[in-house]
C-alpha cells in the first residue's frame, strides 16, 4: 500500500503553472490590420483577464491558441474557434467559442484547458518555476490554416512586494513569505501532503494577498524525521508559537491550512491545540487519521510521544479479493491504466472488521473551537474526501459544535484543490511508487473548482 497517497505535497508541481517559454519571440507580431488587447497584459496568477480581438470582417471566423512549454521542454497547448459579430469583433469574455479545448463563456478557459502534446510521456507535469515569478503565455490567432497575429501574455505568480526568508530555527524548517510594506498581517501556516517539501509556491502567492505565511515542512529535510512517520505534533505546535512570536503577525490571528495528509495534521492539531489557532482550512483531507507507508505500518503522529491510533490500510489480499468479488474496480497502475486509490479506502472504512480501529481513529473535531473550511473535490480519485467531509460535518452536528463550519465539496473536481486558479486542471497521471495514479476530475470541473475554493479561502481569511 505504499503507493496510495504518496506524493501528495509533490503534487504541488502538476498544477504549480510555471510556464517557460523559451523559444518564442517576444513582440507582438502582426500580418494584417487585426488588433488583439489583452487587459490586463501583466498580472497576478488569480487575476482573470479580458482577450478581445477586433478590425475583423463580420461574422469571420478564427482560431486562437495558447502555448507554452515546461522545464523539461514539453508543449502544452489549448485552442478555440470563434466567430466575430457583425462588428467584427470577438471577445472571449462574453462568447462561448464553437468549439475547442473548452465549451461556454468562459474568460480563462483557454489557459485551464491547456494540456500536453504528448500525454504518453511521462514529463507531462509543470516542473518547479524556481525563482522565475514572471509566466509567459504566446496566444496565436490564425484563420485559414495562416498565422495571422501573437501576442505574449504575462502572469506573475507572486507580488514583488512580497519578501521571502527561509527559516532554520528552534527546530522549524520552512519558508516565511510577507508583505514588505505591512507592519502587521494575519498569519498563515500552510502544510502539504505526504510528498512533503515545503509548499512555497502557494505560501507566496497568498503572501500577495496581504498575509504572513509560513510554508512549513515536517519531514524529509535536514533535521526533520526522513519519512512520515512518528512525526511529533509538538513541532506544529511550535511553528505556531514561533510565528506569533514575529513582529509582523497579528498574533491573535493565526490560521493553518493543509492539503491531504496536510489537512488531516491540520484537523488533528485544532482538536488538540483548540485554543492556539484562530481558523482552519482542511483541502482534500480525511476524517480519520491513517499510518505511515512504511512495512510496519507506524503511526504517522505522535503526541507526548505516544502514537496517535491510526486507521489500517486496506491489505494487498484484501484488495485483490474485493477486485475479485467486483467491490473494486481493477487497474493495472500504468500510465494508460491508472490507479483510482480512492475506491480502495471507501471499501477500507465501510469494512465491519475495521469498526472498531475506525472510532478510535477518527479525528476528534468535535473539540475545535474555531472557524473551519473543508474543501473537497466530487471525484477525488486519491481518497474520498468528499465522504471525509460529509463525515466531519456529522460528527460536530452530533456533538452540538456551535463553531462556524462549511463543507464545500464540488461536482467533477478532483483530489488537487491546492493550487492557482486557472492553472491547467487536466487530470493526468501520476508516478507513485508502484505505479500511476489518478487524481480525478474534469478539467472543467477541476478548473472551477479551484477557482471558486480560492476565493472562499481567501474570504475565509479575511474573516478571521
Amino acid at each position: 500500500m505504499k503507493r496510495l497517497l504518496l506524493c501528495f505535497g509533490c503534487l504541488l508541481i502538476l498544477h504549480s503553472y510555471t510556464m517557460l517559454l523559451s523559444s518564442c519571440n517576444k513582440r507582438h507580431i502582426t500580418v494584417d490590420d487585426l488588433l488583439i488587447v489583452v487587459n490586463p497584459e501583466k498580472a497576478l496568477l488569480d487575476e482573470p483577464i479580458d482577450i478581445s480581438i477586433s478590425n475583423l470582417l463580420a461574422n469571420e471566423q478564427l482560431l486562437l491558441e495558447l502555448s507554452s512549454k515546461d522545464a523539461d521542454g514539453g508543449i502544452w497547448k489549448s485552442h478555440a474557434t470563434f466567430q466575430a459579430n457583425n462588428k467584427g469583433v470577438i471577445n472571449v469574455t462574453k462568447q462561448a467559442p464553437l468549439c475547442g479545448s473548452y465549451k461556454g463563456i468562459d474568460p480563462m478557459g483557454l489557459f485551464w484547458s491547456m494540456a500536453p502534446i504528448d500525454t504518453d510521456s511521462s514529463k507531462n507535469t509543470f516542473m518547479s518555476r524556481g525563482t522565475v515569478n514572471l509566466c509567459e503565455v504566446l496566444l496565436s490567432v490564425s484563420s485559414k490554416g495562416t498565422l495571422r497575429a501573437q501576442k505574449i501574455i504575462r502572469r506573475l505568480f507572486f507580488s514583488p512586494d512580497v519578501e521571502k526568508k527561509d527559516i532554520r530555527e528552534e527546530g522549524i524548517v520552512g519558508t516565511l513569505f510577507y508583505p514588505k510594506n505591512m507592519k502587521k498581517s494575519p498569519g498563515l501556516i500552510t502544510i502539504p501532503g505526504s510528498g512533503g517539501m515545503i509548499p512555497e509556491s502557494i505560501s507566496q502567492f497568498i503572501a500577495s494577498h496581504g498575509y504572513t505565511v509560513l510554508a512549513l515542512a515536517y519531514f524529509g529535510a535536514e533535521g526533520l524525521p526522513k519519512s512520515l512517520s512518528l512525526i511529533p505534533l509538538e513541532y506544529f505546535q511550535n511553528a505556531m508559537r514561533w510565528l506569533k512570536k514575529q513582529p509582523q503577525v497579528e498574533s491573535g490571528k493565526i490560521a493553518l491550512m493543509g492539503h491531504s495528509r496536510g489537512a488531516e495534521v491540520v484537523l488533528l492539531l485544532a482538536s488538540l491545540f483548540p485554543g492556539e489557532m484562530a481558523g482552519v482550512i482542511a483541502v482534500s483531507g480525511p476524517s480519520l487519521v491513517y499510518g505511515d507507508f512504511s512495512p510496519e505500518k507506524k503511526s504517522a503522529w505522535t503526541y507526548k510521544n505516544i502514537p496517535i491510533p491510526c486507521m489500517p490500510y486496506v491489505t494487498d489480499q484484501e484488495i485483490f479479493e474485493a477486485i475479485k468479488a467486483g467491490h473494486i474496480i481493477g487497474h493495472s497502475g500504468t500510465i494508460k491504466d491508472p490507479f483510482r486509490d480512492a475506491q480502495t479506502f471507501l471499501y477500507g472504512i465501510n469494512m465491519k472488521k475495521y469498526n472498531n480501529m475506525m472510532k478510535k481513529a477518527a479525528i476528534p473535531v468535535e473539540n475545535i473551537r474555531c472557524p473551519l473550511l473543508i474543501i473537497s473535490g466530487d471525484d477525488d480519485a486519491m481518497w474520498p474526501s468528499a465522504v471525509f467531509g460529509k463525515r466531519i460535518m456529522e460528527r460536530l452536528d452530533a456533538h452540538g459544535s456551535i463553531i462556524k463550519k462549511r463543507h464545500s465539496n464540488y461536482p467533477h473536481a478532483g483530489h488537487y484543490l491546492f493550487t492557482f486558479p486557472y492553472a491547467p486542471s487536466i487530470d493526468l497521471p501520476v508516478p507513485m511508487a508502484s505505479g500511476w495514479s489518478l487524481l480525478g476530475g474534469t478539467p472543467q470541473g477541476n478548473a472551477y473548482a479551484i477557482e471558486q475554493s480560492w476565493k472562499e479561502m481567501l474570504e475565509f481569511l479575511k474573516e478571521m
